[in-house]
């Protein structure tokens, strides 16, 4: 979808509010940026099309059909914040001390063994 598919004449129309939101997620896509949104870029891309989307009502917003099945539920712990569904956690994955260790070990097994001419 191109952004001058999203129309800002008329009432608003919550497919127009799911069509930004999927431009958005697409474009961050793109960019290879983070799959998210800061509430106040949202609020007023929002009101840019003729909701009436404020910070009081946001939370609702974005957890009602159709923007809860492309959106998160807004954490309120970081309420600045609106993230895009399939955005990655923020936690990296653990890797086991041993399977780390194993692998230090090979690399340094096939290291010593080759003639470095030294």
């Amino acid at each position: 979808m191109r952004i001058d598919e999203v129309e800002t004449s008329g009432s608003p129309d919550p497919k127009k509010l799911l069509g930004l939101v999927n431009f958005l997620a697409g474009r961050s896509d793109d960019e290879n940026a983070q799959k998210q949104i800061s509430t106040g870029a949202f609020i007023s891309a929002a009101r840019s099309l003729g909701f009436p989307v404020s910070e009081k009502n946001i939370v609702s917003i974005v957890s009602q059909p159709p923007l809860d099945s492309v959106l998160e539920p807004m954490d309120s712990k970081n309420p600045t914040i609106i993230k895009y569904k399939g955005a990655a956690p923020d936690v990296a994955p653990k890797m086991p001390v041993n399977k780390a260790q194993d692998i230090v070990a090979a690399s340094a097994k096939s290291a010593a063994g080759k003639d470095r001419g030294v």
